[in-house]
């Protein structure tokens, strides 16, 4: 998976995108659409990466990142170097 297809929704330096910025993401409190509040750990980060719906952030539509990123498209390696990189950004 090429970097530009995550960062076409997601930015890396807190502008609005059509998914919520990756910019202190990692550690960060997330509020979801189901009221609840979860702090974004190395888990919350590779469940949201494998599968996009389990935990929809509030403001931001359920099905959308599925419909792109369908779940099962990305391996756990890939997964973890994601959460890898969304830990750099801290």
């Amino acid at each position: 998976m090429e970097e530009r297809a995550c960062l076409s929704c997601h930015s890396i330096d807190g502008r609005a995108g059509t998914g919520p910025t990756w910019k202190g993401l990692a550690g960060s409190t997330v509020e979801l659409a189901d009221g609840r509040t979860v702090v974004a750990d190395w888990d919350y980060l590779r469940r949201s990466i494998l599968d996009p719906d389990a935990d929809v952030v509030v403001g931001f539509p359920s099905g959308l990142m599925a419909s792109v990123i369908r779940p099962g498209t990305l391996d756990e390696a890939e997964a973890e170097a994601i959460v890898r990189y969304l830990e750099e950004l801290r």
